[in-house]
């Protein structure tokens, strides 16, 4: 029984040793999680403070590239192939050179198949309207009579005839318009 007697104090010591010990290593482990966790949430907010300068210029390039191609595509519905957009091209793709940093590839190659589109469809419409002149012309010649000015489904919003190609422009136009404002909605929601 001495044994015993002796041999519990001392096992009891050892086991609230080890206990103890543990604990403390838990908690030990437990604040170097917290520590870690804390310090990847100041980096995070460093980040995000570093990056909002950036967010901001691409939200502003964004919108001034389909503000761009908005008007443009509003110039040539009201013109009705009137005016010839190619000679706009050059201005949006010098806005996409000064904004490079900010404007990704996609972004680009979106911009390049809306215009494509675009001009496409305004260079049909002054076809068009050069055929319905010339027309008028020779009815005016003809039998003194005038036709009236050329009337464009594109000028009043209404869809395209669907010729060849006309369908493939008014597609490019179409998705890649939508697709820039998708990735507009996604900036300036913090995506």
């Amino acid at each position: 029984m001495d044994l015993v007697t002796a041999a519990l104090p001392v096992g009891a010591t050892v086991f609230v040793a080890i206990l103890g010990y543990l604990q403390w290593r838990r908690s030990e482990r437990r604040q170097a999680e917290n520590e870690t966790v804390r310090r990847e949430l100041e980096q995070t907010d460093r980040r995000r403070t570093a990056r909002e300068p950036y967010d901001q210029r691409r939200r502003e390039a964004l919108q001034e590239l389909l503000d761009t191609l908005r008007e443009l595509e509003i110039r040539s519905r009201w013109n009705a192939g009137g005016q010839d957009l190619r000679a706009e091209v050059p201005k949006v793709n010098t806005f996409l050179i000064r904004h490079s940093e900010v404007l990704d590839d996609e972004e680009r190659r979106l911009t390049r198949e809306f215009l494509d589109g675009l001009t496409w469809i305004d260079h049909h419409e002054a076809d068009n309207r050069r055929r319905w002149e010339e027309r008028r012309e020779r009815q005016r010649a003809a039998h003194g009579t005038d036709i009236g000015p050329y009337e464009s489904s594109w000028a009043s919003t209404e869809p395209l005839p669907w010729l060849d190609g006309a369908q493939a422009a008014a597609r490019k136009w179409n998705s890649a318009r939508d697709a820039l404002e998708e990735r507009l909605r996604n900036a300036l929601q913090g995506e």
